[in-house]
């Protein structure tokens, strides 16, 4: 018994020593920040392939004349292992999507862009780190427990047989979106602003890195600042439809409609950092028993926006999917913005 304890609060003083290299250099070197929801694109297996919009296509338009870039990487670990019926799926592994993207503005109401992913799906190195992370936290392990570590397994079964298997480490380029926002409303406490998208088929589907199928997506994004009076608390709301094209794989189970919803606050702790919590919900994808599949998701992010300079500004969080099989089971997430000096 003590051996076991001593183990684990070895774990437990490697996971703190980690969390502390990672965000001290950020407290440190920070001067200011902007109020900007956290970058929390959706990296599931099956869902990250139709690569919806991300609480970041918000109200902050680029501006006329002036353009907006980032660069965001986001690493998921996939662990799930349900069988429900003649269906089964088995999802372990880790996922890391890297993107650019670049806003442009035609007019003081609108801006245009551009997003280029690139997508990874490797056997990883995660599983310690997070079962580390889930014991720290108190959360459960789920099927972490029954599972080698450290393998990638993306299989899907049902009462036609074994419709995919994949396990096989690989890299390539994803969909490409071309986005648009027009500006609804800009007043001292609150915006309003229209988003859209379409997204191209230019990633290998057969490699899980896109879906084969064109989509197109309609939002309307919100925010809000000096929230309830308080200067220092701000809000956000974001709200899609997406109608997505025919896919590659499991063609005769995907949802054309599939809808999307964000929210969450951000506090200004000081001129330094900004700490911010936001859930997002996303109706199912396929027809299907399987909850991945056939269920809602629902995930929230927890980490702060940092400004490193007048321009730019590093963003980190790490998500959790608190409806427990809807989404990957932890992603930790970094954004790296560019946004003119003005800009709010």
């Amino acid at each position: 018994m003590m051996s076991g304890t001593r183990k684990y609060e070895g774990r437990r003083r490697v996971f703190i020593g980690r969390l502390r290299i990672l965000v001290m250099p950020l407290l440190m070197w920070a001067s200011a920040t902007y109020s900007e929801p956290l970058y929390d694109q959706d990296n599931g297996v099956f869902s990250g392939v139709f690569n919806y919009a991300d609480s970041t296509e918000g109200t902050t338009l680029a501006g006329e004349g002036r353009y907006s870039t980032s660069l965001s990487v986001i690493t998921s670990s996939h662990s799930v292992n349900e069988q429900r019926g003649a269906e089964s799926v088995t999802l372990d592994g880790e996922t890391t999507r890297a993107e650019i993207a670049y806003r442009f503005g035609l007019g003081p109401r609108l801006e245009v862009g551009v997003e280029l992913p690139y997508v990874w799906h490797a056997s990883g190195n995660l599983d310690s780190f997070i079962e580390d992370w889930h014991k720290a936290l108190g959360l459960p392990l789920g099927s972490r427990r029954r599972r080698p570590e450290d393998q990638l397994q993306f299989t899907y079964e049902d009462d036609t047989g074994v419709r995919l298997d994949y396990g096989r480490n690989s890299d390539g380029m994803g969909d490409a979106r071309i986005i648009a926002g027009w500006q609804l409303t800009d007043g001292p406490t609150y915006a309003v602003a229209l988003r859209f998208g379409i997204k191209l088929p230019t990633g290998d589907s057969a490699e899980f890195h896109g879906s084969g199928g064109t989509d197109f997506s309609i939002g309307i994004a919100g925010d809000a600042r000096e929230l309830f009076g308080l200067n220092r608390l701000n809000g956000f709301f974001r709200a899609h439809v997406n109608h997505i094209g025919e896919p590659d794989l499991l063609a005769d189970r995907y949802r054309d409609l599939v809808g999307q919803f964000a929210t969450g606050f951000g506090y200004q702790v000081s001129k330094a950092v900004e700490l911010r919590i936001q859930a997002t919900a996303r109706s199912a994808t396929h027809h299907s028993a399987i909850e991945v599949l056939g269920q809602p998701s629902l995930a929230m992010s927890v980490g702060g926006n940092v400004r490193l300079s007048d321009h730019y500004q590093l963003s980190v969080a790490v998500s959790e999917d608190i409806k427990v099989r809807s989404a990957p089971d932890v992603s930790f997430q970094a954004a790296l913005r560019y946004r003119p000096v003005d800009s709010r």
